[in-house]
Formats: C-alpha cells, structure tokens, sequence
C-alpha cells in the first residue's frame, strides 16, 4: 500500500498495449493539455508551472469524476523523464503518492504500464476505504480503461490488451 500503507492507500499497476510507436504514446501523454479532450472522466487540467526545458518540475492541477460521480482533485509535478520511455510524477491533494508512466515497443506496438501509488486524503474515503475498497478499485479500473481507449482513439490506433491490478 502507499503512503504509510492506510486502509485508504491503493497500489494500481494498469497496462495498455496500444498500435503506436514508443514516441507517439509518449508524446500524447506528456501533452497533458489535450488529456481532457480524449480521456473520459477527466473534467478538467490546467498547468501551474511549466518546469524546466527538460520538463521535469512540470506541474498541473486536475479534477476527475469516478464512473459513480465522486469528484478527486489532485496535482501531479513530473519528478523524472526518460524520453520515450520513462515518466514519473508526485500527486498531491485529494489522491497523494507517485504515478509513473513505463513504455516499450515491440513490433509497432507500445506496451504501456501505469503504476499509480496513492492514499486517498479526503475524509469520506478514508472512513469508507475498508468496506469500499472493490468500489474504488473498479471506478479507478474503469477510468483507466476509459483512458487507455480515448488515447487509442485520439492516435487512430488500435488497443489490442487492456488489464489493470490493484
């Protein structure tokens, strides 16, 4: 479990296996900005600071809807780039901990692995985090699925696998 392994902490590891070049899903994901054209679910992003040249200390606030309606509104700063390989940012605000994006290419097809490290902060979810935690990990699948098909969509490529583990 994540930050300091709470009832409300949650280890999410989704993978995507996506028709398109390394450099293609890689680009799509660090253009954050077009994100709430393509991925269902998330309402709304707007950048705080741009970072550095090289991207790292890039930050923006977003505010996602889980598939039941529930609102989270977090922050996420890139701590590490890889080109094209590697994304690593830490969330803060209603989901707190660390994502990270890990891509490889076989073939013409990008193997894309999102672990997603986080606890919940807001009170609601940590007292209901016992007894919800199916609710949460289903919502955070569906979201995930959501994304992994609008990306597809918006690079006018195929998604041939899909899975996500909590």
């Amino acid at each position: 479990m994540a930050d300091g392994d709470s009832a409300a902490s949650f280890n999410f590891c989704s993978n995507w296996k996506l028709g398109a070049s390394r450099q293609a899903v890689f680009d799509a994901i660090v253009d954050f900005r077009s994100w709430a054209d393509w991925w269902p679910g998330l309402e709304e992003i707007t950048e705080t600071d741009p970072g550095g040249p090289d991207g790292i200390g890039q930050e923006a606030q977003s505010r996602w809807r889980g598939p039941i309606g529930y609102i989270f509104r977090f922050s996420i700063v890139a701590v590490e780039r890889r080109e094209p390989e590697f994304l690593k940012g830490l969330a803060s605000g209603d989901l707190s901990g660390t994502g990270s994006w890990s891509l490889s290419e076989y073939q013409g097809w990008t193997d894309v692995t999102l672990d997603w490290n986080v606890a919940a902060k807001r009170k609601w979810m940590e007292f209901l985090a016992p007894v919800a935690r199916p609710v949460f990990v289903h919502g955070h699948d569906h979201v995930m699925r959501a994304g992994a098909e609008g990306m597809a969509g918006h690079l006018g490529v195929e998604m041939r696998d899909f899975h996500s583990t909590s």
